[in-house]
């Protein structure tokens, strides 16, 4: 059995909450469910896994959501003084999470327990077997560096392998963000931001910060900010313009809409002066991505998407950052690629073998009576997981795998088979497996 989830992304604590407290206790309990069912063949008979391998498909920890970055000092930086920040953030983030790493290593040390089989493939009442838990983690966007030497060797010592791709029984993981125009960066022409990095820490870290937002109650706060995280560039005045136009408090959503404004124009002006021009499809663009984008971020007087161009129509922006090159599969025609970053949108362009998605959704282009063919969403409904997004990937016997998510009462759902009126909206914020065969 291999469990594959992604986007834990846990920070130091001083810009987002940290982990929620059990958070690791009930993705443990889940996965020991989710080992005895895997353990029920087809033909009614039980046989216990033998394994279970753990990947953590990158942005586990979150480099960028810290305080410590509302300086001079900026992440991509090569200097002295931004290595020392990093070094600082990343202490912080691993004392911040250390419940979901103590976690990690209490699986490896005690595995999973699941039930003995007797000789007829029936669970031996009170009989237990312990299955071996390997744990693998993969760098992210989010927490770049995680995969060096240094860190590799940290973590080999209690037995956790970090590197930028998985491989085992015909399915790869790989994080997936280098086939996402948001996070590509023009390396080449200097030291510089992404378009991802630059609204996570100029725009975003700067909102969150602000004097408007700390004044908000967290209960309040948190339907704020969590839609921020998850959002795509697109969705991010929607998700401010829907909480101004929910809240009761008519005065707190008046200084939350001017402060999202000055964050925009104070963004506007970082992203000029960190020569953020992008990389890949943005070298071709025929407009200013930077001053279209900040136009969109800031219309949420008549929400973002009314200042979108009609149905129908070409919207420039949109095709740019929705457009995604395709990603190397595991061999045509045979395999599963996991991948824990990319969406999985309206074009499947990743040849014949089975896709796995677990990022946030985007939906450029999805539509509710328009379902996509080939594709099913096994977690469609855009609520706040108990534990992040996590693909649970089972042999079925004659080279046959099945998908469903950890957690999830409804196991998986049919092939190209969508409830009349279940297809979810767009959301806010939310994540989903989806799976293309």
């Amino acid at each position: 059995m291999i469990v594959v989830t992604a986007n834990w992304e846990i920070g130091d604590g001083s810009l987002w909450p940290s982990p929620a407290a059990g958070i690791m206790g009930r993705f443990r309990a889940e996965l020991t469910r989710a080992a005895v069912r895997a353990g029920w063949q087809s033909d009614g008979r039980y046989d216990p896994v033998r394994r279970v391998d753990v990947v953590f498909a990158g942005d586990t920890f979150d480099w960028l959501a810290s305080r410590e970055w509302l300086g001079t000092s900026r992440p991509w930086q090569l200097g002295g003084k931004a290595r020392a920040i990093r070094e600082r953030v990343m202490a912080g983030t691993l004392r911040a999470g250390q419940a979901v790493v103590r976690g990690m290593l209490a699986m490896i040390r005690h595995g999973v327990h699941v039930s003995r089989a007797d000789r007829h493939g029936r669970p031996v009442p009170g009989a237990t077997l312990c299955v071996p838990v390997g744990l693998s983690m993969l760098e992210g966007n989010l927490d770049a560096g995680l995969s060096r030497e240094a860190s590799r060797t940290s973590a080999a010592r209690p037995g956790i392998g970090v590197g930028a791709a998985w491989d085992g029984r015909g399915v790869r993981v790989i994080h997936g963000d280098g086939s996402d125009p948001i996070w590509m960066a023009d390396r080449a022409s200097g030291v510089g931001p992404s378009l991802g990095e630059s609204l996570r820490v100029d725009l975003l870290g700067r909102f969150a910060a602000s004097a408007p937002i700390g004044a908000i109650e967290p209960d309040a706060r948190r339907p704020l900010l969590a839609p921020l995280r998850a959002a795509d560039p697109l969705g991010l005045a929607d998700a401010v313009a829907a909480w101004c136009t929910a809240s009761e408090d008519a005065a707190m959503a008046g200084r939350v809409h001017d402060e999202w404004l000055r964050s925009v124009s104070a963004w506007h002006r970082a992203a000029r002066g960190s020569g953020l021009t992008g990389a890949g499809p943005w070298n071709e663009a025929s407009f200013d991505v930077v001053d279209a984008l900040a136009g969109r971020l800031a219309a949420i007087d008549r929400r973002a998407a009314a200042g979108r161009p009609p149905s129908g129509s070409t919207d420039l922006l949109a095709d740019l950052l929705g457009g995604s090159p395709p990603i190397a599969a595991p061999g045509a025609g045979r395999g599963v690629l996991v991948l824990g970053h990319a969406p999985v949108d309206a074009s499947i362009a990743f040849g014949t073998s089975r896709l796995v998605g677990l990022g946030a959704r985007r939906g450029l282009d999805h539509d509710r009576d328009r379902p996509l063919p080939g594709v099913r969403e096994i977690s469609p409904l855009p609520t706040t997981p108990r534990f992040p997004v996590t693909a649970v990937i089972t042999e079925r016997g004659g080279g046959t795998v099945a998908v469903s998510s950890l957690g999830d009462p409804v196991a998986e759902w049919a092939a190209n088979a969508r409830q009349q009126g279940s297809s979810p909206a767009r959301a806010d914020a939310g994540a989903w497996i989806v799976d293309a065969a």
